[in-house]
């Protein structure tokens, strides 16, 4: 069965009849439909079903589905713990990156629709705010605090993609990418092939946690700002 997160709010019962039902209403039943069925079944006739409702109830809320996904995607993005400006740049960006994942994997199929949504709404745009502050806060100018930001971006949904493949379905879940690639070099054996590098890893591949993987790669590109901050503060250009 598919998992179900564990701190999930219990949804309100829908009210009949357009005029009682509330675009927050709609928001709280897509987050319910979202988890109990998966993005590829969160429709405005599927919602209007949960809220027994005609499909065109909901049009006087939201203008299409696209709409109806951005808000789904920023009452997520809600449910973030961001930050404080008082801590140092990189506490705040360790504290974004885990958070980020946290909520993406604690809700079916969010990295997929963070994914395909622009981050727009209140609260995704607040989270571009705060990433591009803390790469400004470090020292960075403005165009590479917005490409730092989108990069850190990238780096996070990737991540969180990859490593919640498959998870809330009812088949065999597709294996974690490096574990896989890992028994696959182990099956190999010594058997001659063009990964010498990769065969060495193997045995790292198969034991790897994914939250483990994430902090390092994490840790990786944030030390690269350091030393791009560095060499500005020392008005060298790489």
């Amino acid at each position: 069965m598919p998992k179900k997160a564990g701190n999930a709010e219990a949804p309100a019962a829908p009210n009949k009849g357009r005029g009682a039902l509330s675009r927050e209403q709609l928001v709280v039943q897509a987050l319910a439909l979202l988890q109990d069925s998966g993005l590829a079944e969160l429709s405005t006739r599927r919602l209007a079903e949960r809220l027994d409702v005609k499909s065109p109830a909901l049009y006087w809320h939201v203008r299409n589905k696209d709409e109806l996904l951005q808000l789904v995607a920023d009452a997520i993005c809600a449910r973030m713990r961001l930050p404080g400006e008082d801590r140092p740049f990189r506490a705040r960006l360790e504290t974004i990156a885990h958070e980020y994942r946290r909520i993406l994997i604690t809700h079916r199929d969010a990295a997929r629709l963070f994914a395909e949504q622009p981050p727009t709404g209140p609260h995704r745009m607040k989270l571009y705010d705060v990433a591009i502050g803390a790469f400004r806060n470090a020292g960075l100018p403005l165009a590479e605090a917005v490409a730092m930001a989108t990069f850190y971006r990238h780096y996070l949904l990737g991540m969180v993609t990859e490593e919640v493949r498959g998870q809330w379905h009812d088949t065999t879940a597709s294996p974690f990418p490096p574990f896989a690639l890992g028994v696959e070099l182990q099956r190999m054996g010594h058997a001659p092939h063009d990964c010498p590098h990769l065969a060495e890893a193997s045995d790292l591949l198969t034991h790897m946690e994914p939250e483990k993987l994430f902090a390092m790669g994490l840790k990786v590109l944030l030390d690269g700002v350091d030393c791009r901050v560095a060499a500005l503060a020392n008005c060298q250009e790489p």
